[in-house]
């Protein structure tokens, strides 16, 4: 609730629009599977995140992302991390029920 009683943020807009903004950007969950051990430390520096697959996700590295930003990312994947130009890593679209579920 503080956040939507505040009246203006620094880009001049309200709190609550800055959210519904954020909210209506597409993000998409890229997965460096099989990634090489010793890219890991670059990986957790570029800010993916771990997961052992326990919560349904595959077991590898994630990280989540706007849209606009995946062609930045693969090449990041395919040149620095894999070192195979075709290599695909598996990726998500994420809808606002994907992101904010419990």
């Amino acid at each position: 609730m503080e956040v939507l009683t505040q009246e203006k943020t620094a880009s001049g807009g309200t709190a609550f629009a800055e959210l519904y903004a954020a909210n209506q950007r597409s993000r998409v969950r890229v997965f460096a599977e099989n990634s090489p051990f010793d890219m890991k430390d670059h990986l957790k520096a570029r800010g993916y995140r771990w997961s052992d697959g326990s919560d349904g996700r595959p077991k590898s590295w994630w990280i989540e992302i706007d849209e606009e930003a995946l062609d930045a990312e693969l090449h990041f994947l395919r040149t620095e991390n894999y070192r195979y130009p075709d290599a695909d890593p598996p990726i998500k679209h994420l809808t606002a029920f994907d992101r904010f579920r419990a």
